[in-house]
Formats: C-alpha cells, structure tokens, sequence
C-alpha cells in the first residue's frame, strides 16, 4: 500500500485524516516536524501532508527540510487563507504540490491525494528510466573504448607481418620476369592481397585515429585543388580497376576546413567509389557553388547503396552481393565532414548512385 506521512501538532487532526484514509494508504503520523524529518530519514513517503502553523517550525519551512531529505515525495500543505502569500511562495520555489484549505472537503482531499500520489509514481518512473539510460549509456561508453582499443591492437599486429610480406612482394617483383609462369601467376595473386590487406588494415588505422581525435584545426583551404590532389593520387587504383575519374571544377573555391582530415575524407569517399564502380565505367566529380553553400556531387555506376553505408562496417548492400573492403571508405568521410557541420546525403536513380555533400562557405 502506498505509503503517506501526515505531520500536525493537533492530534486530534492527525487521527481524523489517519481514519478517513484508512485502507486508502499507509498512512503514518508525526505531532512535529522533527519528529517527522527522522521518519523521512528512514523511509520513503509518496506523500507528505503538513500543517503550516506548528510551534517548532512552519510547514512551509519544514517542507522545503523534506525536499532536500525525499525530493521524490510529493508535499502539500494544510493552511487557512490567512497564510496565503507564503504558501504561494512556497509554490512557487517548487517545495510544495499544493495546499488545502482548511476546513476541507473530504471527497476533494481524497482526489488532491490521488493525483498527489500519481505524481510522486510517475516521477519515480521518470527516475528509474533515467538510471536505466545513464547505466545504458555508461555502457555504450565502454563498449566503444573497446571497439577502439580492439581495433586498434589488431590494425597494430596486423602492421608488422603486412610489413614483412610487402618487403618480400617488392623484392620479389624485381625479379618477377625470372619467375616460371605458374609462379608468376602464383606471385601476382600474392601481390594483390598483400595490397588489398595493405588498404583495409590502413582503413582501421584511420578510423581509429579519427574516433580518438574528434578535434579538428579549421584554415582557408582551396576545396577544388584538395580534391585535384587526392584524384591525382588515386588515378592508378582507378586504371587497375578500369574506372575513369572524371573531375569537372576547375574553379577555385575556398572554405573553413580542416585540410588534413578533410584530404583523408575525400580520399575515403573516392576509393569507396572506385571499389564499387563497375569495370570501364566514370565516376563523376563536380564541385559547385550555390547561395552560402559548395556542394560536392560524386557519382558512379553499379549496384544501388542504400543509407547504411554511409555508417562503419556497412556496405549498403545485399549480404548476396560480394564487397571488397570493411566498408569504411564512407565512414571515415561521413565523420570527417560531421566535425565540419557539414550534410552528407545518398541518392539512387538511372542505375546510378549520388553522394552529396554540402559545406558552408568561408564566412557564412
């Protein structure tokens, strides 16, 4: 049963209200306030009646105590219309729910100290869902560090033997052309993944650094010569593939950027559209400028991406469909540009995928 302190000097009153809520509550009694106080020390009351004028202290006074003791508990307060204003001040601080008027209305107190009572349950929820999402969130938080850690250490391991076979393949490949053409052929599938392992361990890297460095050191930077550099070092990944890049600003447009990172977005963003262009195909790169903003259009052709591979280890595909990385292209360019408030957004049509991206220009 649901559990309510009444305190009053006048006995007389507090065995009134104990009868008339028997059965309704678990109705305890205190004739003053410091005895109720310890009452409150030792157990918690949905409800805390009180009169105003008591000799030790006034309700008022000893509600605003009960608050600091049981801030759950819902308080209201017995009083004449003589001690209105102080009452309404009370009110007003927040240490009391309401007041009653005495004499009351036995039927209008039984309502006052339902609602009373629904109030104090439905901020008790509000509390217990509140610990349940911090104790949820502190979890997140660690499982987060995890992931980084994890991530981390295996990019880490994974560096040292990558080191070592790449050393061998280069060595190696000096010498290819002595090689018999069942070990040529041997050797060039060797290569090929040392290569690819070489770029997904490199991803882990990156995103790694990214989400444990979430500062970015903004300075005027030209978008359009960025991007002329990184489709300039990426020209040979396109040729092995077959993907024709095909970049169409040449105007020069200048933003509030950090250059480091936003250079390893892009690149991210480009590789992620080599990797999944068809052979023989374009993947289109526009730069324009538009009202207080530069817009970036990237476009290719092949299979459609739906908005879930613009998040980690996502490929935006059908599981059926074979994809040849961790995905984390897209990633990376997705948190790089979120440090730089900027929009990044995926369109489908014609048997072509769009990524866009919107970036505020240099004083706007």
């Amino acid at each position: 049963m649901d559990s309510i302190l009444i305190v009053d000097d006048e006995k007389d009153i507090l065995e009134a209200l104990r009868r008339m809520l028997r059965g309704l509550y678990a109705v305890d009694i205190a004739d003053s306030p410091i005895e109720a106080l310890q009452l409150i020390q030792s157990k918690v009351y949905h409800v805390i009646i009180s009169d105003q004028r008591m000799p030790e202290m006034t309700g008022v006074e000893f509600l605003e105590k009960a608050k600091r003791l049981s801030p759950l508990s819902t308080r209201i307060l017995l009083t004449g219309y003589t001690d209105i204003e102080s009452v309404i001040d009370s009110i007003n601080r927040g240490n009391i729910y309401r007041y009653i008027s005495k004499p009351w209305e036995p039927e209008e107190l039984k309502l006052t100290l339902r609602q009373a009572n629904e109030s104090f349950l439905l901020k008790r929820e509000i509390e217990e869902k509140n610990r349940n999402l911090e104790q949820a969130l502190k979890e997140l938080r660690v499982l987060d560090q995890a992931k980084s850690r994890f991530l981390a250490l295996v990019s880490h391991e994974l560096n040292t033997p990558l080191t070592v076979l790449n050393s061998f393949v280069e060595l190696i490949s000096e010498q290819k052309e002595e090689l018999s053409a069942e070990f040529s052929k041997a050797f060039s599938s060797i290569e090929g993944a040392s290569h690819r392992l070489s770029d997904i361990v490199r991803e882990v890297v990156e995103y790694v650094r990214l989400e444990s460095n979430p500062q970015i050191h903004k300075s005027p930077t030209d978008l359009s010569a960025l991007l002329k550099e990184v489709v300039t070092q990426l020209q040979e990944k396109a040729r092995t593939k077959k993907v024709t890049l095909q970049f169409l600003t040449s105007e020069k447009v200048v933003l509030e950027l950090d250059q480091e990172k936003i250079r390893v977005g892009l690149k991210g963003l480009l590789e992620d559209a080599i990797s999944r262009s068809p052979e023989n195909s374009p993947v289109e790169i526009k730069l324009t400028e538009a009202g207080g903003s530069v817009t970036l259009l990237v476009t290719r052709s092949g299979l459609p991406m739906t908005d879930e591979a613009l998040k980690a280890f996502e490929t935006g595909q059908s599981l059926m469909n074979h994809h040849q990385n961790l995905a984390l292209g897209l990633a990376i360019c997705r948190t790089v540009l979120e440090r730089h408030s900027a929009k990044m957004s995926l369109q489908n049509s014609n048997q072509q995928s769009t990524i866009s991206i919107e970036i505020k220009k240099l004083g706007d």
